[in-house]
């Protein structure tokens, strides 16, 4: 792999010679291959535990890459394929968050952090999943509503726009836009495109994105920071900027000395931060730093070693959010009393619809994937006519609607599978009981 002499010469510097050579080694090996189960969805436990990433517990290391796409369980969101570092935020919010929340994730695309959120925050809690740019936005979106969960909200803002909510969140994720160093062993791209001069621009902005939603994050909140990138200006320059201008004080996460997590690179500032380096810990680029709303010296957290108090969640309804441009606002089960009404997609996809709130038809790989591209199916003779829910291995796809010769195809355009090499047979992901 070919990096660019700048970011040798820096990276080197930061890490010191042995670290650094690790992290050589780490980029020539292939990037191990994760995905997280969806407990809303999936009932069963399809991997051993040695196989499981050890600081979430929905997250699973694959032997090889199997395709994705199809898949119909990925796309029922039954999983999530997600690299390993970035499942850190569940023990994150296992340990810092006990009682519900009303969460942000502002940079949220494409939602693998939202996803690892919802699963671990406290029952009661809401998510609000944010992505300023539209494109990015709409994936989000549908990803949101394919995981399941009712208590989520998508928004399109920028993070200055939260303002005029007058929201007040109690945890905020700012997995912040960088430079991508973490990126360079899975995309060429992010090799090509890094520049100090870059690396300077995203370190500005971030300071300006965390400025922007701070006046929303409340007193005793928590301020969760992440980036996907090495370099010390977009990490601890930015943390202990955000600990003296904005008065944060860092809070540790207990970690495991075999999970290889690195601390701190920068000299003399001794906060505790968490970075997965590749060729050191099993996974990608990560950085992370928790810091709490308030006024205690730096020194005297770490002294302590004491976890934040979140105050209580509050309950969102959709009119605390008409300051802002929102994408999807849950979905509640009262969606399916009105039978000539053509259900939203999400609805099919929620978890806790009533398996009897419409009939439903099995689906074999061959037809899964059809509905999935979008065709028509014709469904059993004695199916009920109206609106229908496809499933495949008992899991929910999404709507159709059965006129009798045929069912026409709800399933939403930009969801689509759009390939037209379909493979013979179906990938294996997950070891499934009752097989078709």
């Amino acid at each position: 792999m070919q990096l660019p002499e700048e970011f040798v010469e820096r990276t080197r510097t930061t890490m010191g010679e042995r670290l650094f050579a690790q992290f050589l080694h780490g980029l020539d090996e292939e990037p191990p291959v994760t995905i997280r189960l969806n407990p809303l969805k999936c009932y069963y436990m399809p991997f051993d535990f040695e196989r499981r990433v050890p600081w979430c517990n929905t997250g699973f290391y694959l032997n090889t890459r199997p395709q994705f796409t199809f898949d119909p369980l990925f796309h029922a969101g039954l999983y999530y394929v997600q690299e390993a570092s970035s499942m850190f935020v569940h023990e994150v919010l296992r340990q810092l968050v006990p009682e519900p929340v009303l969460m942000l994730d502002l940079c949220a695309a494409p939602g693998g952090k939202s996803t690892v959120a919802r699963t671990c925050l406290p029952h009661g809690s809401v998510l609000v999943c944010n992505e300023p740019v539209g494109r990015r936005a709409q994936v989000l979106a549908e990803n949101m509503q394919k995981f399941g969960h009712r208590e989520v909200f998508v928004t399109n803002n920028m993070p200055r726009d939260f303002r005029k909510s007058k929201l007040m969140f109690d945890v905020v994720l700012c997995d912040v836009p960088c430079s991508g160093e973490g990126m360079f062993r899975k995309d060429e791209d992010a090799i090509r495109e890094w520049s100090l001069r870059h690396v300077e621009k995203c370190w500005r902005l971030q300071r300006e994105i965390v400025s922007d939603i701070w006046p929303q994050l409340r007193d005793g909140g928590l301020l969760i920071y992440s980036t996907c990138t090495f370099n010390i200006l977009e990490n601890e320059e930015n943390v202990r900027w955000i600990c003296q201008e904005l008065g944060a004080t860092m809070v540790s996460v207990e970690t495991k000395p075999e999970w290889n997590i690195s601390g701190s690179l920068l000299p003399g500032f001794e906060g505790p931060v968490y970075r997965f380096i590749p060729g050191k810990s099993c996974g990608e680029g990560l950085f992370v730093a928790v810091m709490r709303k308030g006024s205690h010296p730096i020194e005297d957290r770490i002294a302590e070693g004491t976890h934040v108090h979140i105050p209580k969640g509050q309950k969102l309804r959709l009119q605390d959010l008409r300051a802002l441009k929102v994408l999807h606002a849950g979905v509640t089960v009262d969606a399916a009393q009105d039978p000539k009404t053509v259900p939203s997609p999400a609805l099919a996809m929620l978890a806790a619809l009533d398996k009897d709130a419409y009939p439903r038809v099995e689906l074999n790989w061959q037809d899964a994937i059809r509905y999935l591209r979008g065709e028509s199916l014709t469904l059993p003779a004695d199916t009920p006519r109206g609106f229908v829910v496809v499933t495949y291995y008992h899991v929910a796809l999404g709507f159709v609607k059965n006129i009798g010769s045929r069912a026409n195809n709800l399933y939403p355009d930009a969801w689509r599978i759009r390939s037209t090499h379909i493979p013979q047979e179906p990938p294996v992901v997950l070891d499934l009981p009752n097989s078709h």
